[in-house]
């Protein structure tokens, strides 16, 4: 049984970048993601639901991030990348723009599986690799379906922890 890594930011501040004289610095979207990996088997139906979620609704994404709406922030879409034990860790990309018709980002996790990217590695991801996507509507979060299946096994008192961490709602 492989398992997936996913790494699942249940908190994000602002994604920003900040351009110095000779590189982009990329400031990541909310806590240390050390912290925030998840384990599921590749049979984890919640978890295949949520991402089939996401691939389904991929146009809800595309109509906000070319909205140019000022209350949305922080959009961000998920990719897997394979790992060396022939599973896969599942990667936030945020500092998303559309280039051709894919996403064009930054890696804006750690890996710890994965050898194929690194944090702060600009990406290209197409539409048919995403596994999830995120961004933040008037401090709500809107898509993250993988996001919510972790936040729906924690207590309601971890949920209200995360919640006042992350600075944004999830609302069910």
């Amino acid at each position: 049984m492989k398992l997936f890594k996913f790494l699942i930011l249940l908190s994000f501040c602002t994604a920003c970048n900040q351009k110095s004289s000779e590189n982009t610095i990329h400031t990541k979207l909310g806590l240390d993601t050390a912290t925030n990996i998840f384990s599921v088997t590749a049979e984890d139906s919640l978890m295949n639901e949520a991402i089939n979620k996401a691939k389904n609704t991929i146009q809800e994404f595309d109509k906000a991030l070319k909205s140019h709406n000022p209350a949305y922030s922080d959009f961000a879409v998920k990719k897997r990348y394979k790992t060396s034990d022939g599973g896969g860790e599942h990667m936030w990309i945020a500092g998303i723009s559309i280039v051709n018709g894919n996403y064009k980002g930054f890696v804006n996790n750690d890996a710890e599986m994965t050898k194929e990217v690194k944090y702060g590695d600009t990406v290209i991801v197409r539409k048919d690799e995403i596994t999830d996507w995120m961004y933040i509507d008037n401090n709500v979060l809107r898509g993250g379906y993988t996001i919510r299946v972790i936040r729906n096994q924690m207590t309601k008192e971890e949920q209200i922890e995360r919640e006042k961490e992350s600075g944004f709602k999830i609302e069910d």
